[in-house]
């Protein structure tokens, strides 16, 4: 049970178990939409971790693949009249590439020079969903139509469905290279880039993979965030976006397996719960926030991780009495 545990594998079957059967608790199609986005920000949120995480590498360049995934995939069908079935793998596909082509350049750079390039790159894809109205839509943006095929048409409960599927393989990936050798290396740059290269590790290649990995992840997100919503705005490519995915990563925990899954329960759903408060919704919010960053720098992932180990922990065998007669035999 324990191993079970470490490797994620029980933990894995609870989260889509209990995720499977969340929409019988539900009574409208709003709370539908809502928990729907839990799943569309927790890939986000992995490609995140994997990047930032593990690897070390803070992008701000999250959002904008996001966006890219969504606009790819609404132009693809609205300009193209592409099949969503064609439109959502060439959108990533086409997100892959561009990440590719500028992360080769950016990822020269290190800590806050990174960051600071790669959210210069965002804005300037908010300036283009903006300004490029006839593909783009300007600030109206694109609408998105629901997935049809022939006379099947996929519900709002369908959609739900389809992404907590393919959330729960992303976190499969997601852990799979955690603990894989890709993962050590990943883990090896973070914490001593020149070192690792001491080791044999190509630096240059983890930290490209990682990025177009990262970037994969959050263009399946911005696709499914673009069906829930069944639009798609420059508002996708925004700082809101990466405002939500930093306090996902400190409420869940960077680089843990579940981090991202645990943050954007959190995250998604706070401010329903808070809205209660009022004006005071924002100052509970950011006291919260700031409880996390202060006493629980691992997240709330990291806290369930030790509970876990501890309720799992495998406990020495009993010791077994020794035989009345074997004691008085060798005192003989």
């Amino acid at each position: 049970m324990r191993s079970m545990f470490r490797n994620g594998n029980l933990a894995i079957v609870l989260i889509v178990v209990a995720a499977l059967i969340l929409p019988a608790l539900l009574s409208s199609g709003y709370q539908l939409r809502m928990v729907s986005i839990i799943w569309v920000f927790a890939l986000l949120a992995m490609g995140f971790n994997l990047l930032y995480g593990i690897t070390g590498q803070i992008s701000m360049a999250q959002q904008a693949f996001f966006a890219i995934g969504a606009y790819g995939f609404a132009m693809l069908q609205a300009r193209l009249g592409w099949s969503p079935f064609a439109a959502l793998p060439a959108a990533v596909l086409i997100v892959a590439g561009v990440a590719a082509v500028i992360g080769l350049p950016l990822l020269r750079l290190r800590t806050h020079y990174l960051a600071m390039a790669t959210l210069a790159f965002s804005l300037m894809m908010v300036g283009l969903t903006n300004r490029w109205v006839e593909f783009t839509g300007g600030s109206a943006g694109i609408q998105i139509p629901t997935i049809t095929m022939g006379d099947w048409s996929m519900s709002r409960a369908g959609l739900y469905y389809t992404l907590v599927i393919v959330a729960a393989i992303g976190l499969v990936i997601h852990n799979f290279i955690i603990s894989g050798h890709l993962g050590r290396a990943m883990q090896a740059v973070r914490d001593d880039e020149t070192g690792a290269e001491s080791l044999g590790v190509n630096v240059t290649a983890v930290k490209l993979r990682v990025f177009v990995l990262a970037a994969v992840y959050a263009a399946v997100g911005g696709i499914g965030f673009g069906l829930v919503s069944r639009q798609v705005n420059p508002s996708f490519g925004e700082f809101p976006v990466i405002v939500s995915l930093l306090t996902i990563a400190v409420v869940g925990g960077l680089g843990t397996r579940f981090g991202p899954v645990i943050g954007a329960i959190v995250v998604v759903l706070a401010p329903q719960a808070l809205a209660r408060f009022g004006e005071l919704e924002t100052l509970i919010y950011g006291l919260c926030l700031g409880v996390f960053l202060i006493f629980l720098p691992n997240g709330l992932s990291g806290v369930m991780e030790r509970w876990g180990t501890r309720l799992f922990r495998s406990r020495p065998p009993a010791r077994q009495p020794v035989a009345k007669n074997v004691v008085e035999g060798g005192a003989r």
